[in-house]
């Protein structure tokens, strides 16, 4: 008998940011850590224009994101906001090496406009932690016979959510897609990006 893969369609969620690690549970295909952004940072990040919300790229282990991300931000911008904003990113950046057991990882913040992502997709990666800092937050849901989500949900502001990638090790196959949500009047979206660095491969 043909033996066909699975497809990993469960999703769990919680306050508890362990949640992240079951992502490597059987037929665990998302791990949604429910959050909220700290109220303070939140505000201060809706009142950066554009070209003052944090950017960057780099590759380095949990313990460097902190550094990174300062040096990210503008000299304008208020210290103490900065250094919590630092703290936030290095504190997701923790729990993602934990849910995808890469100790070096790959750390994007990038401004979006429009859908940046409309089509469902399954990343071409192992894994990636995603969280919206500013703006609407990532859809997901579970994926159906033409590719598309069954149904729809939306992650909230601050919520991180590992998801598994087409890369994924093992015997089954990713079964939650996501995409960008539809565009809000052209204002930014601020999203943190993180995936594994290590033999499964990243993009």
């Amino acid at each position: 008998m043909l033996d066909l893969p699975r497809i990993a369609t469960a999703m769990n969620a919680s306050a508890d940011p362990r949640v992240l690690q079951t992502l490597g549970m059987d037929g665990v295909s998302l791990a949604l850590w429910q959050r909220d952004l700290p109220e303070g940072l939140a505000d201060w990040l809706d009142l950066l224009s554009p070209d003052q919300l944090p950017q960057m790229r780099a590759t380095m282990p949990a313990s460097k994101v902190a550094k990174a991300v300062r040096e990210a931000c503008h000299a304008d911008h208020a210290a103490a906001q900065a250094e919590c904003f630092a703290e936030e990113i290095a504190t997701i950046a923790r729990h993602a090496t934990l849910a995808l057991g890469a100790p070096l990882l790959e750390v994007r913040l990038k401004v979006a406009t429009g859908q940046s992502c409309p089509k469902w997709h399954v990343d071409a990666v192992a894994g990636r932690v995603l969280c919206t800092l500013r703006g609407p937050g990532t859809e997901y849901g579970p994926i159906d016979a033409d590719g598309h989500a069954q149904s729809v949900h939306q992650m909230a502001r601050g919520a991180v959510a590992a998801f598994r990638g087409a890369l994924w090790p093992g015997r089954e196959l990713a079964g939650i897609v996501h995409r960008s949500p539809p565009a809000t009047d052209g204002a930014p979206r601020l999203l943190l990006v993180i995936d594994p660095v290590d033999d499964w491969g990243r993009c």
